[in-house]
């Protein structure tokens, strides 16, 4: 080999090992960056599976997560598409969002409740309980119960509760509070009950303040219901279609093996353990929630809440749900 031949073989050589980082970076740069945002709960599980075994990565998609303490703080940010996704329960502000022209929609489901995953129980204090002071729904009226935030789901769902045991949603007095707040609040006597997602529910068990009487299964209009949703930004819908297909796809196959597993599953109450900051024996110990294997929201229960939220003046102008809810992206 002549001494030419053999410095174009070493030039050659050096360009082949340094093209390797770069071509490593030129894909690296190339994964589409979603932003999410977070309100953390157990039926988040889909989404912490498909994140954690890399379900998103795999179809070049990294997740930003940010935290939100509601979903009702996430509505601007979703409606000006500085975030793409939205997780959490449908709400009179969301209506009343979409009435006045923000640009989002429902496009998933992300828990409902069913017989056997009442995942979002009415907690009544243990001294209550263990007294007799509370046994039935209509021993509830003139007390205090804490929820999340005016005009949620639960607002909703505590409606349909009272009114299965005889009792009017006026017949208590509702407070706004953060789940971990509001189980702060029942052990320290301030309310006598809490509607919260779980595993709020087990964490008031856990710490004897609070029992579990009260399940959405056993009111006949929640027994089956969605509860809640995953949202899209109208910005990331038009400019980003084919990342927000695969979005929900890496989610579906997240939701596949939650519901293969359970909860109970040392790997899977693990992940959420690490996401929640949560023992697993909390998370094992859990109400499950039920994720719609193809993750399809129940259209009815979304129509049937704004109804009710535009009765209680909260909701001024209803939306038809063809504006609210777009299925096009589990397709």
């Amino acid at each position: 080999m002549t001494l030419f031949a053999s410095r174009w073989v070493r030039l050659a050589a050096l360009a082949a090992t340094l093209a390797v980082p770069a071509l490593g970076f030129s894909w690296a740069a190339a994964a589409e960056v979603v932003k999410m945002g977070e309100l953390p709960a157990i039926s988040n599980v889909g989404l912490y599976v498909a994140m954690d075994k890399g379900y998103f990565e795999a179809r070049g998609i990294t997740v930003e997560v940010e935290r939100f303490a509601s979903g009702a703080k996430m509505i601007a940010p979703l409606a000006t598409g500085q975030l793409d996704v939205a997780i959490g329960s449908p709400s009179a502000g969301l209506y009343n969002a979409i009435a006045g022209g923000m640009d989002f929609k429902i496009v998933a489901d992300k828990g409902q409740a069913r017989p056997g995953y009442s995942f979002t129980p009415l907690v009544v204090r243990k001294d209550l309980v263990d007294s007799g002071r509370v046994k039935s729904i209509k021993d509830l009226k003139g007390l205090k119960i804490a929820s999340g935030a005016k005009g949620i789901n639960f607002d909703y769902m505590l409606a349909k509760m009272l009114e299965h045991g005889g009792i009017g949603f006026d017949a208590v007095e509702v407070v706004y509070l953060g789940y971990p707040e509001g189980i702060k609040a029942l052990a320290a006597k301030a309310v006598d009950a809490a509607f919260v997602p779980e595993p709020w529910g087990m964490q008031a068990e856990q710490l004897k303040v609070g029992v579990r009487l009260f399940l959405t299964e056993q009111t006949p209009s929640l027994s089956t219901f969605q509860v809640a949703a995953i949202m899209y930004a109208g910005k990331f819908m038009k400019e980003r279609p084919k990342v927000a297909r695969d979005f929900l796809q890496a989610y579906v196959q997240g939701v596949k093996l939650y519901n293969q597993r359970g909860l109970k599953d040392p790997e899977i109450a693990g992940i959420i353990s690490k996401h929640m900051k949560l023992s697993v024996e909390i998370i094992q110990g859990t109400i499950p929630v039920y994720l719609d294997a193809g993750a399809r929201p129940r259209v009815q229960d979304l129509a049937a809440m704004q109804d009710w939220f535009h009765h209680m003046g909260w909701v001024k102008e209803k939306v038809p749900m063809e504006r609210v809810v777009d299925l096009s992206f589990l397709e």
